[in-house]
């Protein structure tokens, strides 16, 4: 049996829909943004690919930006962007592999490759594994409650400073998730107005995430998360609309709310 390669970060959920419909959330600007992150997609080989991770002009990874490389839709989209971490920069090469599997469903396989050689990638390769790991179950959710609805988006954080596990530990206090699990319904405390259902807790080494399927402010997914050596602190909401709800309207509402509970937390450094 092929041992997998410590090298890359290959990954696999099963998700419902057709082929189609699962390639228009991984192979499109508009369905990858509205599970991810904002992205732009030529829908071509040799069309320009880019996306924004909403870090700032200063961070390496705030806009990388690459080249389209395969698009044999419904079954394979590739990419080439340029990729900076502290083991230097490289072109990170990923692959996107769709399968039709029986009663509606389809299997999507993520396999990202090219990272540089040394001790100094490893971490890096650990956190995008541990980050898309959390990724594919938010698409696993998009796909089942929302394909083809397009969000509003809320983005908001603030860097915590200090080591990434104490910041998620302080993240769950200052918004009542302490003790949550899986499977509850949740109504955050002190925070902007967010209540769901926890389909994802994934305390990790490199990053944390907790992800709801959200009813209110509108219905959506809520991923609230802590990540980095320097751990950064952010929420991201895709809010869709419901019935007697626009959510664009409750996402312009919602954006400064949690803009400035995240400037009102106190720093790591401020604790000592």
């Amino acid at each position: 049996m092929n041992q997998p390669d410590p090298r890359t970060v290959d990954l696999e959920v099963t998700v419902p829909g057709t082929p189609d419909q699962v390639w228009d959330a991984i192979a499109t600007g508009p369905g990858i943004s509205s599970w991810l992150h904002p992205t732009r997609v030529d829908e071509h080989v040799g069309g320009a690919f880019g996306f924004d991770m909403g870090g700032s002009a200063e961070d390496a990874h705030a806009a990388p930006q690459g080249t389209v490389t395969g698009y044999d839709a419904p079954a394979r989209f590739a990419t080439e962007a340029r990729w900076s971490a502290a083991g230097g920069t490289t072109t990170l090469a990923t692959e996107w592999l769709v399968a039709a599997r029986d009663e509606g469903s389809c299997t999507v396989r993520m396999v990202m490759s090219g990272f540089g050689p040394g001790d100094d990638w490893d971490d890096e390769i650990d956190a995008l594994r541990e980050g898309m790991a959390v990724a594919l179950e938010t698409l696993r959710l998009y796909l089942t409650h929302f394909a083809g609805l397009r969000p509003a988006v809320v983005d908001a954080g603030a860097r915590r400073g200090g080591p990434q596990p104490g910041a998620w530990t302080e993240l769950l206090d200052a918004t009542g998730l302490a003790g949550a699990r899986r499977g509850d319904r949740v109504v955050l405390k002190g925070t902007p107005e967010l209540a769901g259902t926890v389909e994802v807790l994934s305390p990790g080494r490199h990053r944390s995430d907790v992800v709801l399927l959200a009813d209110a402010p509108a219905p959506g997914i809520a991923d609230l998360s802590t990540a980095g050596a320097d751990a950064r602190a952010t929420v991201h909401l895709t809010l869709f609309d419901a019935p007697g709800t626009d959510a664009a309207t409750v996402a312009d509402r919602e954006r400064p709310r949690w803009q400035a509970w995240f400037a009102a937390l106190p720093t790591a450094e401020a604790h000592r």
